[in-house]
């Protein structure tokens, strides 16, 4: 289709983008809001496309949302009904997927930081060619981009960065730049000429700008607006029956309740479910853009100062804040409530978004402790919890993207006896997998991870073999807690781990996933 492409005349890519735009939508029937940012740069993609002499020039997009239109055009219309599924390709760019994928990306603002690369590399093997980075209004808040733009704006290289401008990613763009719209002033006082072009929805005004762009030297800035289509339907979710769902209504309760208490996300309100409390609580929620580090440091200052930071932040953009996490919360012993949403196999956006690598990190951090619901009613007896009782240090709440029931809430407590024989082996198993798994003979679902009870140590000592469930990665978490704890005590029994293999997992549907692997 790139041939085809570039042996058309500029008037003619009008037609051309329109009817590619009707075969991807009758292809893509999943993650709509991701067809919608795809969608608002069809004709910049085209144009990309048009102009550069790709795969052999450098194209990298931000994040991957705005990639299923460059699929497309490079190979793969017919696949995109297999995106995000099982055996399928992937939502997101993938360099093992197309050669045309220069940069893989599940996360945001790092496109202009794999461009600098990109410059560097060439300046060392005299590689000539176009490099160009897609990066929307939205990933701007994040401040990787600005590291980058700051220091690829010093090298005086050739390098485009083109900004998608649609005022929103999944919500809407915050902070004083965008607000102001002072666009032109950032980047040139950080080196970069500025163009302009209000039509980012015209393929031929597109061209004849990137021509003329590509031709003149040093770091350039292309800012286009464009417009993204509304396809979305009205949720119609049935009320109670996620965790997300159970959260933001529990969290409701609780913000009514404390009105000291402050909830901080990194752009995700929208994602998690807690929209609608923005309305209510306007004040109180704050949408700091898509920036996790300022977000838990910011958390850590509100404590400091004596008020009651709350962060909600899914478990896969949880690990770009470590450091913060690390320095700023744990090491000053702050008392911040984490909401870590995604916590676990996330299915369709494969491993970009599988949340199975904090469950580890988190439990290595002097003073965290860890909690992991089984089910809604376990998650909101979490939450009541955690606003009633004082806080003493950082507290994470684990809990999944998945169904569950829930109304009932279940007063905290460490662990919960599901089942209990006189067999000699125990199941030990924590958040959502305990209620799906089959119950062994001796079933204890540990609800806090971490730290263990005091009188846990003296519950494994009545048996001789011990089996740990646990959904997530690597050789700590909660197996590696109680294999210590058992070489400690000198438990003479043996130890068993269930775990998913340490690598990065595939997409999938979450159940099937947790069959493969032993978890179901």
């Amino acid at each position: 289709m790139i041939a085809d492409l570039r042996a058309l005349e500029p008037p003619q890519l009008e037609d051309f983008t329109n009817s590619l735009v009707e075969r991807v939508i009758a292809a893509v029937t999943d993650k709509i809001p991701h067809l919608e940012s795809s969608l608002a740069v069809a004709e910049l993609t085209v144009a990309l496309h048009y102009v550069l002499n790709t795969p052999e020039d450098a194209l990298i997009w931000d994040v991957g949302h705005q990639g299923y239109v460059h699929k497309a055009l490079t190979g793969r219309l017919n696949a995109l009904a297999t995106m995000r599924k099982s055996g399928g390709i992937s939502g997101f760019l993938d360099r093992e997927e197309s050669a045309y994928d220069f940069f893989g990306a599940g996360h945001a603002s790092t496109s202009i930081s794999a461009l600098t690369g990109v410059c560097l590399a060439d300046k060392v093997t005299g590689k000539l060619r176009h490099r160009v980075a897609v990066i929307g209004d939205g990933s701007l808040t994040g401040g990787q981009s600005f590291e980058a733009l700051n220091h690829l704006g010093s090298m005086k290289e050739d390098a485009l960065v083109i900004v998608n401008d649609n005022e929103g990613s999944i919500d809407p763009t915050v902070g004083a730049l965008h607000n102001q719209q002072s666009y032109g002033s950032y980047f040139q006082s950080l080196g970069w000429h500025y163009t302009f072009l209000e039509r980012g929805n015209d393929a031929a005004a597109l061209v004849k700008v990137l021509q003329q762009i590509l031709g003149k030297s040093g770091p350039q800035i292309l800012h286009i607006k464009t417009k993204r289509p509304d396809l979305s339907p009205p949720k119609s979710y049935q009320p109670g029956t996620t965790f997300q769902w159970w959260a933001s209504e529990t969290m409701g309760a609780l913000l009514t309740e404390h009105q000291d208490i402050q909830l901080l996300s990194p752009a995700m309100f929208a994602g998690s479910g807690f929209a609608p409390l923005r309305a209510v609580f306007p004040d109180r929620l704050i949408d700091t853009g898509i920036n996790e580090a300022h977000t838990v440091t910011t958390a850590a200052g509100i404590a400091a100062a004596g008020g009651r930071p709350w962060v909600h932040i899914y478990s896969t953009f949880l690990q770009r804040a470590f450091d913060q996490v690390l320095h700023d919360v744990a090491l000053q012993e702050l008392p911040i409530v984490f909401l870590v949403d995604r916590a676990g196999l996330v299915g369709s956006d494969g491993p970009t978004h599988h949340g199975v690598f904090d469950g580890d990190f988190l439990m290595n951090l002097p003073g965290v402790t860890v909690w992991s619901p089984r089910n809604g009613n376990e998650l909101q007896g979490m939450l009541l919890a955690a606003a009633r009782q004082i806080v003493t240090g950082p507290l994470f709440i684990r809990y999944p993207k998945a169904r569950t029931e829930g109304g009932t809430p279940q007063e905290f407590v460490p662990y919960e006896w599901l089942q209990r024989t006189e067999g000699a082996s125990l199941w030990l198993s924590t958040g959502a997998i305990t209620d799906l798994m089959k119950k062994g003979e001796n079933h204890l679902h540990l609800g806090q991870n971490w730290p263990f009870s005091d009188d846990f140590g003296s519950i494994m000592a009545d048996f001789e073999e011990i089996h740990v469930f646990e959904e997530s990665v690597g050789f700590g978490g909660l197996a590696g807690a109680v294999k210590a704890l058992m070489e400690e005590r000198n438990h003479p029994g043996k130890c068993t781990v269930h775990k998913l293999p340490t690598a990065f997992i595939e997409h999938g549907v979450r159940g099937e996933l947790l069959h493969k692997y032993g978890l179901k």
